[in-house]
């Protein structure tokens, strides 16, 4: 971060307090509902309407934030998450599990716009491909550090403070409101352009723009298919450790914090040392190498080849983000930035969607139909994405 001055290293501590909080308060939610009498059914509905909700509310923020009104709606988003997580934190078993339900699902959406917003903040410092995959390695070390304190002092006594469930979600709460004040006090103003107009709006004519703009196309359609074979293949990845694997609950946490940071550190590595000035080979190592994991998964119905398959897809996660995602997004200027990210972010979330519910689909015929099924959208997202780097390269070439 030598090269990042003062303002983007505050916003690189803001995310990362923020992924901290998310890493201490999510992991464990669910069994915090539970705990509060929410039936699986119950936890499963809720989340279903969130998916819901979040594209809905990222569409209507791209219509309606500016800009330059970024900074001030993210700190809102950061202050409403702080005071939500920390009304859940005073109805834990008071019963009230409608209002429980209600609040589940408002910390959910603001989540999902703090994250879609928070590289077009970056933007209006600085717009760079490294630092666009940088977002996402620091956002998941921190994360996963989140989850790694989580795992060691549960169930542990501090004074007379006992760390459970719920305790978590108060000191989720106090990160969350640290990083509204470190990010309310950060100037960006001084960034943003006196000529600046209003992007109200701003999805529509991105749509529009996207239209005539064939490159863009494609990278959306690489989002999309790309979300569905890796929510197909990992979304039910916990109950298929232990069910199949029968792996503990310890085992589990232990796996998914070792796979987590294992993939923060592999996709540091490629960042730095490891990236192929030919990107169709970055492509095929990240994808490529997927394919040929899920096919043999599939036709051996091996438990190696699928534990090696979980394994490969966590760990290349974050490898060559900077060279297969970041350039797609950087294409669009500052005004229309937000809009695109935005656009992003929903296809992902109707990609996620739609695997979700192809994986509880196939799954209960046999686990390896999961892998097919994944090859598959695989094969078509490495399509568009070569195809989207041809035209790329022609582009750049002129």
């Amino acid at each position: 971060m030598k090269n990042m001055n003062n303002e983007l290293k505050r916003l690189f501590i803001v995310l990362g307090l923020y992924s901290l909080s998310g890493g201490i308060f999510y992991i464990f939610q669910e069994l915090w509902m539970e705990e509060n009498n929410l039936s699986i059914g119950t936890i499963s509905n809720v989340y279903s309407l969130c998916a819901i909700l979040a594209v809905s509310t990222i569409f209507l923020s791209s219509n309606l934030i500016k800009k330059d009104q970024l900074k001030k709606f993210s700190c809102l988003l950061f202050l409403t998450k702080a005071i939500v997580m920390l009304l859940l934190f005073i109805l834990n078993k008071t019963g009230l599990n409608i209002l429980i339900k209600f609040l589940i699902m408002l910390d959910y959406v603001i989540d999902v716009e703090l994250w879609a917003s928070f590289y077009p903040l970056i933007t209006q410092i600085k717009k760079d491909d490294k630092i666009y995959a940088i977002k996402d390695l620091v956002y998941d070390a921190s994360y996963y550090i989140g989850v790694f304190i989580t795992g060691v002092i549960l169930g542990k006594n501090i004074g007379f403070i006992n760390i459970d469930y719920n305790f978590y979600i108060l000191i989720g709460s106090l990160i969350t409101f640290m990083a509204f004040v470190i990010l309310f006090r950060t100037d960006i103003q001084k960034y943003n352009k006196t000529d600046s107009v209003d992007n109200s709006n701003g999805l529509l004519l991105v749509v529009n723009k996207i239209k005539k703009d064939k490159i863009s196309k494609l990278y959306l359609l690489f989002v999309l298919f790309g979300s569905i074979s890796y929510n197909c293949v990992t979304s039910l990845m916990i109950l298929i450790l232990a069910n199949y694997f029968n792996f503990s609950e310890y085992a589990i946490s232990n796996f998914s914090i070792i796979l987590g940071l294992g993939a923060v550190l592999i996709g540091s590595l490629v960042l730095i040392k490891l990236t192929f000035k030919n990107n169709y080979i970055n492509i095929t190592l990240k994808y490529g190498v997927r394919v040929i994991l899920y096919i043999l998964a599939f036709i051996f119905n091996s438990k190696l080849l699928i534990l090696l398959s979980f394994i490969y897809v966590k760990i290349s996660g974050d490898t060559y983000i900077d060279v297969i995602e970041s350039p797609y997004v950087n294409r669009y200027d500052d005004k229309e930035q937000l809009a695109f990210n935005n656009l992003n972010e929903m296809i992902d979330y109707v990609g996620e969607s739609i695997g979700i519910f192809l994986c509880g689909l196939v799954i209960i015929y046999n686990l390896r139909y999961i892998f097919l099924i994944g090859s598959i959208f695989a094969l078509i997202q490495i399509i568009f994405a070569m195809w989207a780097l041809y035209l790329r390269n022609k582009e750049s070439s002129r």
